[in-house]
């Protein structure tokens, strides 16, 4: 169960600490508050009285509630609501090449939520057939960096005879981060590959990487 969020978000040389938490079911509420410099400088409340008086408590809308919540404070953050000289003008700092049409498209894709994600798999280490390997995965918003958290990650493996098959599946925590552990077969002669997949509300990205043959053992004395 998740009972809160906590991000920093670096705007213009400040750190913001955003921070969201579910006051519980006696008292349903989702409270936001944002911090720089240890003063609260924003903040922001919900109820979730609907769902807390309903027949069956739906836990995981309660969770998304608040994750939609503590996702709309820190794009706040970054779109400059609470800097103290006030939020800057739009283009303000873009320097490019391409025209305002193109630009104005792209911050209108990130404002409404259709940013790409990348997934990323840290210190890429090889994959070697008939290994346990423990990988750490993480699912991020490709243009503001931001975790997705509830990321739907399967791992696959493809061979060159057989179809693929299915070694992991699993959803990122709340930093974007998933740790992922499978066994990889013993391949003979195939060739094979994993498949790192990732898919949040629609958008998809992926990783692969092959799989190495175990080195041959020495023979032993005749």
């Amino acid at each position: 169960m998740v009972t809160g969020l906590n991000t920093d978000v670096e705007y213009e040389g400040r750190v913001y600490h955003v921070q969201t938490e579910d006051k519980g079911r006696d008292h349903p509420v989702l409270e936001s508050l944002v911090y720089c410099g240890g003063e609260i400088v924003g903040s922001r409340r919900s109820t979730y009285e609907d769902i807390a008086r309903a027949a069956s408590f739906d836990e995981a809308e309660v969770q998304r509630r608040l994750e939609l919540q503590h996702q709309a404070l820190i794009r706040e953050v970054l779109g400059g609501r609470f800097d103290p000289e006030g939020p800057k003008p739009f283009g303000y700092n873009v320097i490019t090449n391409r025209s305002l049409d193109e630009v104005v498209l792209d911050y209108l894709t990130k404002e409404i939520g259709l940013e790409k994600i990348r997934l990323e798999l840290e210190g890429h280490p090889p994959l070697c057939e008939g290994a346990r390997p423990v990988l750490r995965l993480r699912v991020v918003a490709d243009g503001s960096e931001r975790p997705v958290a509830g990321a739907a990650v399967l791992v696959r493996l493809l061979t060159t005879q057989a179809r693929p098959r299915v070694l992991f599946s699993g959803r990122t925590d709340t930093d974007g981060r998933l740790e992922a552990s499978f066994e990889l077969p013993s391949l003979g002669e195939e060739s094979a590959a994993v498949l790192f997949q990732a898919e949040a509300d629609g958008k998809n990205a992926e990783l692969k990487q092959l799989v190495l043959k175990a080195p041959a053992r020495p023979l032993g004395p005749p």
